[in-house]
């Protein structure tokens, strides 16, 4: 078998490296536990196989990938796999091209940065973090598989205390192409959190060659704020979880137009089923022409315009000419 020796001095049987928050450089692909390299160099065909076997079986139940990934145990234990596990409880930051490759972490911290690319492989989400995970976004490019996410964040568990959270600034999000079209960003889970500010969304691209997939898609009490951002696929907001857009914005049915406080626009189609809420707030930074209009009867409300707001050199010009009106009245009056 054949091992690269990485520029940290590990061992691994593939060169794809993190560096964690504490400055340590780690195989994250590969035959690995807690830093230590297995090697296979002194074992028998057999033998070596067995021993990537049990190893990966028990890294597998150790983690219960199989419960919350949801994929077959036959790529989970691919000496190959294009799926690297992030380590708990670290930092990684992503700002390299990786295709093909998948990231799938529990209780971790990814930060995507400006450069970095990832292409999913074959049936997995490029991103997936889970239980108590953040996932913040400052630039770069994500895109799903056919037909499958581009980004998940879920909870991973029943309780809000496993939440998972999101922050995203720029950047873009592409769903897989094919079938329905793949999800941008998935958003599922008890107290899961996503706040957007920017950056593009866009669902895959069906068989038919127009976009399918959902941009947003917001699940099982989980909620998503958004404050701009382009945003091209439907979205939906399912069981107690709610979608909220600051800005001025109107609603007729279930299309939403208008404008976040950037004077970003908004053009988009957003369906609700069981209990799911959409939430059209106004921002205080903004004067809108419009209030917000919300259901049920989804008819655009004109809202009142402002009281124009007068300085002390209007004021004293206006108590001016209302005074010489006065005077003039009473002169009038008396001849």
């Amino acid at each position: 078998m054949l091992f690269a020796v990485c520029s940290c001095g590990l061992r691994c049987t593939a060169v794809t490296l993190v560096t964690n928050s504490k400055g340590v450089c780690s195989c994250v692909q590969g035959f690995y536990e807690k830093g230590m390299v297995m090697s296979m160099s002194n074992f028998s065909p057999s033998a070596a196989m067995l021993a990537l076997l049990l190893f990966s079986i028990q890294h597998v139940s150790g983690d219960n990938l199989l419960s919350s990934i949801g994929g077959p145990v036959e790529r989970l234990l691919q000496p190959n796999s294009n799926v690297t596990i992030l380590d708990e409880g670290e930092i990684y930051t992503i700002n390299e091209k990786f295709d093909g490759k998948a990231f799938f972490g529990r209780n971790v911290s990814m930060v995507l940065e400006s450069g970095a690319e990832i292409i999913a492989p074959e049936d997995w989400a490029a991103i997936r973090v889970v239980t108590a995970s953040t996932f913040k976004m400052l630039g770069g490019s994500v895109q799903g598989w056919y037909g499958k996410p581009a980004v998940q964040l879920h909870n991973g568990q029943s309780s809000d205390d496993t939440a998972s959270f999101a922050e995203i600034y720029d950047g873009s999000i592409v769903g897989g192409q094919g079938e329905g079209g793949g999800v941008a960003l998935d958003i599922h889970g008890f107290g899961t959190q996503a706040k957007i500010y920017g950056g593009e969304f866009f669902g895959g691209i069906g068989q038919d060659g127009v976009i399918d997939g959902l941009s947003i898609n917001v699940q099982n009490f989980a909620e998503s704020h958004i404050y701009s951002g382009t945003f091209r696929g439907d979205m939906e907001i399912g069981t107690g979880s709610t979608i909220s857009f600051y800005g001025c914005f109107l609603q007729n049915g279930t299309k939403i137009t208008g404008r976040f406080v950037d004077e970003t626009e908004l053009n988009i189609a957003v369906k609700t089923k069981n209990g799911g809420k959409l939430l059209l707030i106004a921002s205080s930074e903004q004067e809108c022409d419009t209030a917000p209009s919300m259901s049920p009867t989804n008819f655009p409300t004109v809202s009142p315009q402002p009281t124009p707001k007068i300085n002390d050199g209007e004021r004293k010009k206006t108590s001016v000419v209302l005074l010489l009106t006065l005077l003039m009245s009473g002169i009038l009056y008396r001849s």
